[in-house]
């Protein structure tokens, strides 16, 4: 047993720097790779919050457009269509609703 204790540190003695070296490179592998997933989980955060910025942004555009239309519909009459050269259209064809329609309905859940 003494003999392959000493053996082993005899071989451990003579690739001590290789031993050293291959230990520090591992360790510099593993800083470059926790440096880069660092760098990648800011970079995908601060994707998001500008994400969030455009988003909010276009929610502040959607609402202000809802409210224009609700005050532009709100004071449309068949009066003030007649003023930009709309008139009431007279329905001149259509298509009636049919027992075997009402059964396709119900057969595909519509």
């Amino acid at each position: 047993m003494t003999k392959a204790l000493a053996q082993t540190y005899s071989i451990a003695h003579m690739y001590r720097r290789t031993i050293t070296s291959a230990l520090m490179v591992a360790c510099m592998v593993c800083a470059l790779f926790y440096a880069v997933n660092i760098y990648r989980t800011v970079s995908h955060s601060m994707s998001i919050r500008q994400m969030n910025m455009d988003i909010a942004s276009v929610d502040a555009d959607i609402q202000r457009l809802d409210s224009q239309y609700a005050s532009l519909s709100s004071t449309i009459t068949p009066d003030t269509l007649r003023t930009y050269g709309f008139d009431n259209a007279d329905v001149s064809a259509f298509i009636s609703r049919t027992t075997s329609l009402g059964m396709a309905r119900g057969a595909y859940g519509f």
